[in-house]
């Protein structure tokens, strides 16, 4: 499985769950986007220096058809493409909610049309569900794979809203904001 060879390379962080269920596989958690630096004379690594957060990966045979997280910075999406894009299949599916924008755009970049929704808080899930039209409802009964290929299906038809860029135009849009955070209440 995908997310097993991941798991060996360290790539997995914060892990809500990994499971497989017949062709589909499906991951929550966030992905490490650069490893931590040998913290000790075991090998034990550091935290990951970058990650992107709350992900929602669905693959189908070893493919990623869906890709979903929250980067902090825009900059960061090439080292996306550098871990994760050889494992995209051909129609892969790819929304980002990113902190430092706040237009929608369709970005254009290693051959993928990548859509980034500016988002500074609020829960990535949440979000994702919202624009696949879909509610709780939808969702009875299902395994955490299910509701993964379920909210898949439901995107089949979405398109994404914003000025379709490149990377570099794209880079030029992006503001100084930073992720909402959240203390004790």
């Amino acid at each position: 499985m995908l997310f097993n060879t991941y798991e060996q390379k360290g790539l997995l962080f914060n892990m809500n769950f990994k499971e497989a269920e017949g062709n589909f596989a499906s991951y929550r958690g966030d992905l490490v986007l650069e490893l931590g630096e040998v913290g000790d004379a075991h090998g034990h690594l550091k935290p990951p220096v970058h990650t992107i957060k709350n992900t929602i990966v669905l693959a189908e045979n070893d493919k990623i058809k869906l890709y979903v997280g929250s980067l902090d910075e825009l900059s960061l999406l090439p080292k996306v493409l550098d871990y994760y894009q050889a494992d995209f299949a051909a129609d892969v599916r790819i929304l980002l909610f990113v902190v430092n924008i706040d237009k929608p755009l369709v970005v254009d970049v290693g051959g993928l049309s990548i859509a980034a929704i500016g988002m500074q808080e609020g829960l990535i899930w949440n979000e994702l569900i919202d624009i696949a039209a879909l509610d709780k409802g939808d969702f009875k009964g299902q395994s955490p794979t299910q509701k993964i290929v379920t909210v898949h299906k439901a995107l089949s038809d979405y398109k994404p809203k914003g000025d379709k860029v490149s990377f570099d135009e794209a880079l030029k849009r992006t503001v100084e904001l930073k992720r909402a955070g959240r203390g004790p209440v």
